[in-house]
């Protein structure tokens, strides 16, 4: 078997068929592709609401709001600005309207319509389009985010070789994915919450991961492998997930979308709920190592632009 992205043989992946690890250049990823178009389609109107542009629910909206801010203040400490920042999937733009505020030019991609208008009614200049497709000029950008992305493309390499070419010499590259090598993936295969067939195409490990990044021109200079806004929900997730019947049940039913509503109307998601919130306590503790250990389910990378363009 090839390998979907460069074209090396691969192996399938040990417990999970429908992956295989490359032996060139050490991603794994789907045996095969969804047709883009299909996938493409999932980001449009049901993804986001209409006119407000939500993507969840009540508590949950407050919570991206909060995380979001969190975002902002761990950049501006290696990149104090204002400057200018790309955000690559952007959603409905929360993070680059906090930067604007603050004297940053903020620009945004998303491929939903729905998002990028909501983000328009803000005032946030986010394009409806691919990064590889944006009309930029080299070396004018500051900072470039890619927050839980990469792991959606088919061809992550050609997305971190433009940001590359956009990002000023010594700028600053944050990229935040799910990390293969985690217990959960070990334990849960196909039921771990980061698997999201087929949403997720693209699985890295840490060394996989920063040597992709090498590769396209950057230096790593920090890793954290513990994420207060995904980790501990993560790991919450993947708890329940161990139970039989739908996989991922609780984070669907906080969804604003059909699928979420629907869940809501079931018996099950509210046994879910409940079993939600007494195992909340416990599944925060076992994402702890994270802090000390690359065994946290999510990596943030912190990176400068250090190679010459190609």
């Amino acid at each position: 078997m090839r390998c979907n992205l460069c074209g090396c043989s691969a192996r399938p992946e040990p417990g999970i068929s429908s992956l295989l690890r490359c032996d060139g250049c050490g991603l794994v990823s789907l045996v095969s592709f969804p047709v883009r178009e299909e996938r493409e389609a999932g980001y449009q109107e049901e993804y986001y609401k209409p006119e407000s542009g939500r993507r969840f629910i009540g508590l949950a909206e407050s919570a991206v709001a909060f995380f979001r801010k969190r975002r902002m203040r761990a950049i501006r400490r290696w990149s104090p600005g204002p400057g200018t920042i790309l955000d690559v999937g952007c959603g409905r733009g929360t993070m680059l309207m906090l930067f604007q505020n603050r004297g940053w030019k903020a620009i945004g991609t998303q491929l939903s319509r729905t998002a990028a208008e909501a983000a328009g009614r803000r005032g946030v200049d986010v394009r409806c389009a691919e990064l590889t497709d944006l009309d930029l000029p080299a070396g004018s950008i500051d900072v470039v985010t890619f927050f839980h992305v990469l792991e959606h493309l088919p061809c992550p390499g050609d997305y971190l070789r433009r940001a590359h070419i956009l990002l000023r010499e010594d700028g600053l590259l944050v990229a935040e994915v799910p990390n293969f090598a985690s217990p959960g993936f070990r334990i849960l295969g196909e039921r771990n919450l980061c698997y999201d067939y087929p949403n997720h195409l693209v699985f890295f490990t840490p060394e996989s991961f920063n040597r992709l990044l090498r590769e396209c021109g950057f230096e790593t200079f920090r890793v954290d492998h513990f994420s207060l806004e995904y980790s501990p929900f993560t790991t919450l997730q993947n708890m329940l997930n161990a139970i039989p019947g739908i996989p991922n049940r609780f984070y669907r039913s906080l969804m604003g979308n059909a699928d979420g509503d629907a869940l809501r109307k079931e018996p099950a998601t509210w046994l879910h709920a409940v079993l939600a919130l007494l195992l909340s306590p416990l599944a925060f503790v076992l994402s702890l190592p994270g802090l000390l250990f690359p065994v946290g389910n999510t990596m943030r990378f912190y990176c400068r632009n250090k190679r010459p363009e190609y």
